[in-house]
């Protein structure tokens, strides 16, 4: 464990900077040149996006990823560090923990996709340390489309998923 590098560590070689609303560090490394007219997307967008992003992310037990939700797909690839567990809570009332890491005999996969319009938020798993992650974005990200759950989401999602309301709770923006 000595070779190992930290979370600091991961962040000054990627240049990582602090994620604003949702907790945790990106840096932006991919957007598409590519876009889409406003006019052949869905009606939850405002304006053109463009055709996909991807971004490193990293986060620690200190840095979630806060509950929040998207009209894109998004797709999380496990890069490094610990595993990740991931709430999702559908709009038709499911709910799920996924398991992201590298330990497929733990159950643990190497890629999830959060469909748009699922609540989400993630963090690292019980003792684990810091987790390095990948999103890319479909189409691509924008702050328009990005809404961090408030505290009425957060007491909403509760109510609709009681077995998960400690989780919710731990995945509030902070």
């Amino acid at each position: 464990m000595s070779n190992r590098l930290t979370a600091a560590d991961v962040i000054a070689h990627l240049g990582l900077a602090p994620l604003p609303q949702e907790g945790g560090y990106f840096r932006e490394t991919y957007r598409s040149a590519c876009t889409i007219p406003a006019g052949a997307l869905p009606s939850a967008y405002e304006g053109e996006r463009n055709v996909a992003t991807a971004i490193y992310f990293l986060i620690t037990p200190d840095e979630c990823s806060a509950m929040h939700i998207l009209p894109s797909d998004e797709v999380f690839h496990f890069y490094a560090g610990d595993a990740v567990e991931m709430l999702l809570l559908h709009a038709n009332g499911a709910a799920e923990v996924s398991k992201i890491g590298i330990d497929l005999a733990a159950g643990e996969l190497p890629q999830v996709v959060v469909p748009g319009g699922v609540w989400q938020g993630c963090r690292v798993a019980p003792g684990g340390e810091w987790a390095l992650l990948g999103c890319t974005v479909g189409p691509g990200f924008d702050f328009r489309d990005f809404h961090v759950a408030t505290p009425a989401d957060i007491g909403e999602l509760q109510t609709q998923f009681p077995e998960y309301s400690r989780m919710i709770e731990s995945l509030s923006p902070r």
